[in-house]
This record gives structure tokens, C-alpha cells and sequence, in this order.
């Protein structure tokens, strides 16, 4: 019984980095042209929510349940966001020119 507590305390933060990307969907909608890029923006912020609560929670020493789930509601916010934003620059970046130069290969 103690596991499925436990389960159900993560699935919390689950649904708090949840509502957190749907909040943050509202100042992404350039970046979100597709259903597979709403799925992966929410899917983002619910991983960041999940696996980075706990950490963020420990390092401030908050234990309060609420609380926590605040922090799930914040980190699914700007996971969601974080990951648009790398998601961004990568396709704006000219990587293959940038790693001819490094290594002397020809300029287009």
C-alpha cells in the first residue's frame, strides 16, 4: 500500500507540470504549428515536473506536499518552455557550417 502512496504522490507533480505547460502553451503558439509539438511541449513540461520536483524540493528543503506541488505547477511551466527554447536555437543554428569551419572542410 506504502508503493501505491508513493505512486500517487508522483502523480501529483505529474498533473501539476501538466496544468503548468497548458498555462505556458498560451505564450507558445508560434512554436507550436502541429498536434505532435502540443504533445511533446506537454509531455516536456510533465518529465521536468516529475524528475525535477523532487530535486528542486530537497535543495530548498521544502517538504510540504502543496508546496511541492507548486514547484511541479512552475518546473512543467518552464520545462515546457526550456525545451521550446533549445527546440528554437537549434534550428536556427547553421551547425553543419559551424562544424565545417572547425574541422576545414569546404564553405558552401
Amino acid at each position: 500500500m506504502e508503493i501505491f502512496h508513493r505512486l500517487l504522490d508522483k502523480f501529483d507533480w505529474l498533473i501539476a507540470g501538466l496544468l503548468g505547460a497548458l498555462v505556458a502553451t498560451r505564450w507558445h503558439k508560434e512554436d507550436l504549428t502541429d498536434w505532435k509539438s502540443w504533445l511533446l511541449f506537454l509531455f516536456t513540461g510533465m518529465a521536468c515536473a516529475h524528475y525535477l520536483t523532487g530535486m528542486v524540493s530537497a535543495y530548498f528543503g521544502i517538504i510540504e506536499p502543496r508546496t511541492e506541488a507548486g514547484i511541479g505547477f512552475l518546473l512543467g511551466t518552464f520545462g515546457g518552455s526550456l525545451m521550446a527554447a533549445i527546440t528554437r536555437a537549434i534550428k536556427a543554428a547553421d551547425l553543419w557550417s559551424f562544424i565545417r569551419s572547425k574541422f576545414g572542410g569546404p564553405s558552401p
